[in-house]
């Protein structure tokens, strides 16, 4: 009986597991499937672990939906609206503008950066069989059949709370990847402001302009290639653009990166329509499609200027270290091509300007790097052959 028992119990597991798996492929070949497939893979985990019912628990906190159905007993109806101001959303429900509040449920984390505790959720459970979920830019109105109307006119009213693209200046948002799924980490970065006519060659003015004009316009696409070699001041410059433009700044990994149309990361990208998107080292990234047979190439430019650019409207800046002519052709087509520049070592002249500028009392007699001009004490030393990650050329300082 044990043996029999034994068997029909691996055998249900085996048919749970191949669900999960089709569930997986679903939300790859359907864009938009994943948040209906992850309820489906959260009601067949809940039969791995032999519950009745679902928990309201899920990795980062309650699971609204699930609550919704433990405090009320009955199955929600959904409303969501995201790119909102959770700040004035909160307010407006905390004032009871939205009815009567019952009982408030969030989670909090410390910021070290801020040195202050900061609200990533709150559930809101109202009169009348309503929760409201405020989160990053979102809010989710659970209600009964009874109540459309009500949950209507509040996501129109939720509508003119329109989320501002950038809080800070100087921000990014790291896109990171979590238990629950891709997430946006907001850091500030250092406050950068350059004198390009001080800090970079002459040519790099007419590039910089091209640069600020199309970053700056809304519902456009395309892609910025900054190369040269380390401590020319791609990074410096990066800082720089980010406090310069009002869009928000999303900053990819190059691990990341290589999954650009996953359905997660179009819900991502979706959410934050005009953003731009930096991808740092994306020499694996950008490779010509000659010398590597991965896909990510093809995925940038579907991005960048395929059928999905169209409802996007992303623009995409990447930076790398290796010679333009290791980059895909299609990436350089004109239309796709907002700008592309190779940082240099500045010439002797203009080296000596920066330096005596940053009052550095050193004599240059031949061309740098802005890391050398700004860190002098190091440039006595000798100066070893710099090796270059992604393509593995090796690069001799002069």
């Amino acid at each position: 009986m044990a043996e029999r028992f034994g068997g029909t119990k691996n055998k249900t597991m085996t048919q749970i597991i191949f669900a999960l798996l089709i569930i997986r492929l679903i939300t790859w070949i359907i864009p938009g499937a994943g948040k209906y497939a992850g309820d489906m893979a959260r009601q067949i985990k809940n039969k791995i672990w032999g519950k009745k019912n679902a928990s309201i628990f899920e990795t980062n906190y309650i699971e609204v939906k699930a609550f919704y159905v433990h405090e009320f007993k009955v199955t929600p109806c959904i409303n969501y609206i995201h790119n909102v101001d959770p700040e004035k959303a909160f307010k407006y429900v905390q004032d009871g503008h939205a009815g009567k509040v019952l009982s408030v449920y969030q989670r909090n984390f410390y910021d070290w950066q801020h040195k202050k505790q900061v609200n990533s959720m709150t559930i809101f459970k109202m009169e009348d069989q309503v929760m409201i979920e405020i989160g990053d830019a979102y809010a989710e109105i659970l209600f009964s059949e009874k109540k459309y109307g009500f949950a209507n006119e509040l996501v129109n009213l939720f509508s003119t709370y329109r989320a501002p693209e950038k809080e800070q200046d100087f921000e990014i948002n790291i896109i990171t990847q979590t238990s629950s799924g891709l997430d946006l980490k907001t850091l500030d970065i250092k406050p950068t402001v350059l004198d390009i006519d001080l800090y970079y060659n002459d040519d790099f003015k007419p590039v910089d302009e091209i640069i600020k004009q199309r970053l700056a316009k809304t519902n456009d696409k395309g892609i910025i290639l900054l190369h040269g070699l380390p401590g020319t001041g791609k990074t410096t410059y990066l800082r720089h653009l980010i406090g310069s433009i009002k869009k928000k700044v999303l900053f990819v990994s190059p691990a990341v990166a290589g999954n650009l149309v996953n359905p997660e990361f179009m819900d991502l990208l979706i959410d934050n329509p005009n953003a731009v998107l930096v991808i740092e080292d994306a020499e694996n990234i950008i490779m010509d499609r000659k010398f590597s047979s991965n896909s990510s190439v093809s995925n940038l430019l579907n991005i960048s200027d395929g059928l999905l650019s169209d409802c996007l409207n992303v623009q995409i800046i990447c930076t790398f270290n290796s010679e333009l002519n290791m980059v895909d052709d299609a990436l350089l087509r004109k239309g796709r091509l907002i700008a592309k520049y190779e940082f240099e070592k500045l010439g002797a002249v203009k080296a000596q300007r920066l330096s005596d500028h940053l009052g550095f009392a050193k004599e240059i007699s031949r061309p740098m790097t802005i890391a050398e001009i700004t860190n002098p004490d190091d440039m006595d030393g000798a100066k070893p052959s710099i090796q270059v990650l992604g393509f593995r050329r090796e690069v001799l300082m002069n």
